[in-house]
């Protein structure tokens, strides 16, 4: 089918709204004559897309196996792109071993001058060296290695090594805003790689870009569980997708319901959250604290010798789902034994909410390394105090990933009740409930909010705002917020004078920052979820 593929297009109006495409033909203009400027060559080969997303609801949950509810939008990654190759092309790699040992040459510039260009080279294996900084263009670099390798695992896919590349880049998804602009530059850094060293052109299967897109972001040293790149690649118009990455990632879309006139209004809060940066007290952290949770309740509840192989709290909730005797995988029996675990909560993890590393080897019966390469498994974490929040983290995440499913449950019903009825209304009312509460877990037992999103929050829920939480990775980053469409100009507009223009003057400049400016109106928007990741075919 089509549509499990990556779209390859050569018209705008199959990738925007039609209220958007005159003004992003603009936008497209500009990247294809800076192109011809910046490389004193002519248009690009090919221009890749991929979108940021919302996730409306499943906050840090996707790493711990759980499904997610988020959807594409329009704010998007572009990378144009030409390649240039040798004479002597050949689709056997046995004979292109980097024409007469000379490597390949990439030469990368972002329209954005806060994100310095690079030149790298790299050779028919694909190995670039990765710096310890942790630069934007490590992405790009992971995604042509990640690239390389798979196509050399499947020699039916054809092969070859340019002698040059040429890539400009311009992204419209702030980073550090929770809309996953690392992913959407991933994202786009794959299709970019897969279409310069394949020697066929062949569309890309959506699950193919989604996992390499993933295996990028990972190799860049973020334990990221595959949310946003999948987001990214399977976004449709007016649909949320769920996505399950257990046992295997599958993606099913659900209609925003229409009978409810709803938007959402995604919020920025300027505070930025470098993923890479901050990953050792923040992101990775988590992900090592709910590691340790799915061992501890292995040890708990599970026989004796079954936490060696349960590494995430949904592999822990399927074994102990099957130890009752439930063997079906599906929605209700997991929201049957996550009903069973919290009821038992406490009493095995209470006790473990300031947990050193001696008290955990002690309690696992584990020695040091063993710690070091299933626990922490590659990954550098700076708990505060030397101590790990075990029972706070394990908590969101059970109740987060039941509110998942009643969400998607609260969209099929609205689905199947066409009618614009007072009934439709308390479905809506209800997923605003849900999203209130997804925050406050996110903000008590995450810990992953901050003072200016409490702040966005509290203003969006005094002005007609049904649901408002944090999304995307949090500690900074944009709010979202779900609305009917008649609040929606007074939720924006409480918004801008509440929050933005308390901080930023009219002109939008920083008052206590004066170097940054900031367009308002990419701060603080509404949107329906949009199209996936493309490619765009120049004519």
């Amino acid at each position: 089918m089509t549509s499990d593929f990556i779209l390859e297009t050569s018209s705008l109006e199959d990738i925007y709204t039609s209220s958007s495409v005159s003004s992003q033909a603009i936008r497209w203009g500009n990247l294809i004559n800076c192109f011809n400027k910046t490389f004193h060559t002519q248009s690009p080969d090919f221009i890749a897309r991929a979108p940021g997303r919302v996730n409306v609801i499943g906050e840090h949950i996707d790493y711990c196996g759980f499904s997610v509810l988020p959807a594409a939008i329009e704010p998007d990654l572009l990378i144009a792109a030409s390649a240039s190759y040798p004479s002597d092309s050949t689709e056997d790699v046995n004979q292109r071993v980097g024409f007469n040992g000379q490597p390949a040459s990439v030469e990368v510039v972002n329209l954005n001058l806060n994100y310095p260009g690079e030149k790298f080279t790299y050779d028919h294996n694909g190995h670039i060296s990765l710096g310890k900084v942790g630069l934007w263009t490590d992405y790009i670099k992971s995604a042509i290695s990640t690239a390389i390798n798979h196509l050399r695992e499947d020699p039916s896919k054809g092969f070859k090594i340019p002698e040059s590349v040429k890539l400009l880049v311009d992204g419209t998804v702030p980073p550090g805003s929770g809309l996953s602009s690392s992913a959407a530059l991933a994202t786009a850094s794959v299709l970019v790689a897969l279409r310069i060293h394949q020697t066929k052109a062949e569309v890309v299967p959506k699950y193919l870009a989604a996992s390499l897109a993933i295996s990028t972001e990972r190799a860049c040293g973020i334990s990221v569980g595959g949310m946003d790149q999948t987001a990214s690649v399977f976004g449709q118009p007016a649909k949320l997708l769920h996505i399950e990455f257990h046992p295997a990632t599958q993606v099913v879309p659900f209609s925003v319901p229409k009978q409810g006139r709803i938007n959402f209004v995604i919020a920025n809060s300027f505070v930025t959250s470098n993923k890479i940066d901050s990953a050792k007290r923040q992101y990775n952290l988590r992900v090592v604290e709910c590691r340790l949770a799915a061992r501890l309740l292995s040890k708990a509840l599970l026989p004796n010798d079954s936490e060696l192989s349960i590494n995430t709290l949904r592999e822990f909730v399927d074994h102990y789902s099957s130890s009752l005797g439930n063997d079906e995988n599906n929605s209700k029996t997991i929201l049957k034994s996550i009903q069973l675990i919290l009821e038992r909560f406490e009493e095995f993890l209470g006790m473990h909410d300031s947990l050193t590393i001696e008290g955990a080897i002690k309690i696992l019966g584990i020695d040091g390394q063993t710690f070091k390469d299933e626990i922490l498994n590659g990954l550098e974490v700076e708990p505060k105090d030397g101590k790990f929040k075990i029972f706070s983290r394990a908590r969101h995440v059970f109740t987060e990933a039941k509110r998942v499913y009643d969400f998607r449950n609260l969209l099929e019903q609205a689905t199947e009740n066409d009618k614009d009825d007072e009934e439709n209304f308390e479905f809506i009312n209800r997923m605003g409930e849900l999203m209130n509460e997804s925050h406050f877990s996110c903000q008590v037992d995450y810990d992953c909010s901050c003072e200016e999103l409490e702040e966005i929050i509290s203003i969006a829920r005094a002005n007609g705002s049904l649901g408002s939480r944090l999304t995307g990775a949090g500690w900074g980053g944009s709010t979202v917020h779900l609305v009917r469409d008649e609040d929606t100009t007074r939720l924006i507009d409480s918004i801008k004078e509440q929050y933005y223009h308390k901080r930023f003057n009219i002109n939008g400049i920083g008052a206590n920052d004066s170097d940054k400016k900031y367009d308002l109106d990419q701060a603080c928007f509404s949107t329906k979820p949009q199209g996936g990741a493309c490619v765009f075919k120049m004519v």
